[in-house]
């Protein structure tokens, strides 16, 4: 009987954030609790995020008056009235971006939509009734510096304008995601990927090179939600299983039980999902629209150029050959993800914003 507020309760638990707990907040408690019963209803979706967007817009524009505000720092979809506001009173405005710039997204989510028109879901790309386009130009333009979680984040943003950029890399808890007490037992090599299931994500890539890899004693495991086309989930290569999308303990244990983390993706900002993978133990074989190119190496894995299916064919089918490798590339993997942390993406923030303080 409590199964639809279950969703309700994990929202809830992650409003909590220790390091803050003494820091001066506005809340909108009343509009959040309303939200969250609607989505415990089903009744929920995307307009319901872009509501909270606003209050936090008018919210954030009226706090900027303050005298002791010099700087206003918010993320992609709720900057633009406080940004306005900022300028009008001469303070700098800081603009985080957690994903690729979206002009650079309309780009590849065309080219997309025609080259896997067969791997479309019945209704189509996610709708864009909700994505505010010129808001987001208008925030850009406004920012008086970016904060980009890694090298592909900037290169959106170069394409298009010239900004002040400052890289600061998410990080993981190690803690939580580590590998096992225990030697994984002997068994298939097994490949997993962890994600919405989608073609963004680059699974039409990723199941079509495992077909072409033709590995003897693999397995590939895709877990998330299913984005597809329903006929592609029922015609998958032999080797190729898929789950649905599970919670961060149940994920841990996926991870756990994996050799080699696989993310192809076309379009991220980061993907957590690889510190995480690697911070299990795993090694990573990741595209270069994602984190891949800023933390790994030989060492730790390979990276590849989104779409390149030839490239992914060719890392898999080393993986298969080169077991004996895995034991170090999993320490290696681990010690990476140890030195992403947390703290090291707050000071590259604090060193960023400094100048703007005073």
């Amino acid at each position: 009987q409590l199964k639809p507020l279950r969703p309700m309760v994990r929202r809830l638990s992650r409003r909590v954030f220790a390091p803050l707990e003494a820091a001066a907040k506005v809340q909108g408690r009343p509009g959040e609790f309303r939200r969250l019963f609607v989505r415990a209803l089903g009744r929920g979706d995307e307009g319901l995020n872009y509501e909270v967007n606003d209050w936090l817009m008018r919210t954030m524009a009226r706090e900027c008056r303050r005298p002791s505000v010099s700087a206003v720092h918010c993320y992609e979809d709720a900057s633009l009235w406080e940004f306005q506001e900022a300028q009008r009173l001469g303070k700098a405005c800081l603009y985080d971006m957690p994903i690729g710039y979206y002009p650079a997204w309309e780009e590849t989510q065309a080219r997309l939509a025609a080259e896997f028109r067969d791997w479309l879901p019945a209704g189509g790309l996610p709708s864009s009734r909700w994505a505010r386009p010129q808001q987001k130009r208008e925030e850009m333009e406004l920012a008086d510096l970016v904060l980009a979680p890694g090298s592909f984040v900037k290169k959106t943003i170069t394409k298009f304008l010239d900004k002040k950029i400052a890289l600061a890399p998410y990080g993981v808890d190690a803690d939580f995601w580590r590998p096992p007490a225990e030697p994984r037992r002997e068994g298939p090599l097994t490949f997993i990927y962890a994600g919405q299931v989608s073609i963004r994500k680059g699974a039409p890539v990723l199941i079509e090179a495992w077909r072409r890899a033709a590995l003897k004693d693999a397995r590939l495991e895709l877990t998330g939600l299913w984005q597809l086309a329903p006929e592609k989930l029922r015609t998958l290569p032999p080797g190729i299983t898929h789950r649905g999308p599970c919670s961060r303990e149940e994920l841990r244990e996926v991870y756990r039980r994996a050799d080699v983390f696989v993310f192809p993706s076309f379009f991220e900002g980061f993907g957590l999902v690889v510190l995480e993978a690697m911070a299990c133990g795993l090694p990573v074989i990741a595209s270069d629209a994602s984190a891949g190119p800023d933390v790994l190496d030989e060492q730790t894995g390979r990276v590849i150029a989104a779409g390149d299916t030839d490239a992914l064919v060719e890392s898999l089918r080393w993986f298969a050959a080169n077991r004996d490798r895995l034991p170090a590339m999993r320490a290696a993997a681990r010690a990476k993800a140890e030195r992403s942390t947390w703290e090291h993406y707050r000071q590259c923030v604090a060193d960023a914003v400094a100048p703007f303080a005073n």
